[in-house]
């Protein structure tokens, strides 16, 4: 038994437009969770896509509404998640896994999946979230994406991609039904601990130019706490400021 109402969709373009749909028909219920292995127009963070191929991927997305135990920082559930994305995948063995921010999954440094977190707020205090998920569960080559990856890539196995899928939902109830107002900080120690290079030199592009700083964790707001190679001084970056690099020096 789950506390999610799961709903398996043959295809459809996006999890998250499928639930946002649902949720505009007022069809949403706290818990829902539709998944599915055909998605034909995924999305990710800002304007990106999210490309997989039929039948050897995963997308899911969760729709939680927070009448009571409102998250205080919103980045508590994008922490809760990426966590529990890591543990369900652990617990599988998939190899070196790490969270490189804001949202990607990674292991053995390809990414095998994406987080993209939708969230509606209400006299400026979360009120609701749309969770999506895309993971690379059994595709084999990516076209013009040097840096993706697939658990069949990073372990040369065949997947069933429904026990992929039921190893998460565990772990998703665990982190989505927990009491936040506990478990934030350790969310955030956990989400830390998962850090990609983490304490290690990495390229950043800035608004203007490249730039190399070392990551050195979140804050409860979700921004990165950097030290910049050239001066050595610490500061909070935003996505609008920067974004992390696969490339490094």
């Amino acid at each position: 038994m789950t506390t999610f109402n799961v709903i398996k969709l043959n295809a459809t373009t996006s999890t998250n437009d499928h639930l946002k749909n649902m949720r505009s028909n007022r069809d949403c219920k706290d818990g829902d969770l539709v998944w599915t292995k055909n998605q034909t127009r995924g999305r990710g963070q800002g304007d990106k896509s999210w490309q997989s191929e039929d039948d050897k991927s995963l997308a899911i997305s969760i729709y939680r509404a927070f009448n009571k135990n409102v998250p205080k920082h919103p980045f508590v559930v994008s922490s809760a998640i990426a966590t529990a994305v890591i543990k369900a995948l652990d617990e599988l063995g998939i190899p070196e896994l790490s969270v490189k921010w804001p949202n990607d999954i990674l292991s053995c440094n390809q990414k095998i999946g994406g987080i993209l977190i939708e969230n509606t707020y209400k006299y400026s205090q979360l009120n609701e979230t749309i969770i999506g998920l895309g993971l690379n569960i059994n595709q084999e080559s990516f076209i013009s994406l040097p840096n993706a990856g697939s658990l069949f890539t990073v372990t040369s196995e065949k997947w069933d991609i429904t026990n992929v899928l039921n190893s998460l939902i565990k772990f998703f109830e665990r982190a989505l039904f927990s009491d936040f107002s506990v478990s934030e900080e350790t969310n955030l120690f956990e989400f830390n601990s998962y850090l990609w290079r983490k304490n290690k030199a990495s390229s950043f592009k800035g608004c203007k130019e490249v730039f190399m700083a070392i990551p050195l964790g979140l804050t409860n707001e979700g921004k990165l706490i950097i030290s910049n190679l050239d001066d050595g001084l610490k500061k909070e970056i935003d996505l609008e400021e920067a974004r992390m690099l696969y490339i490094h020096k």
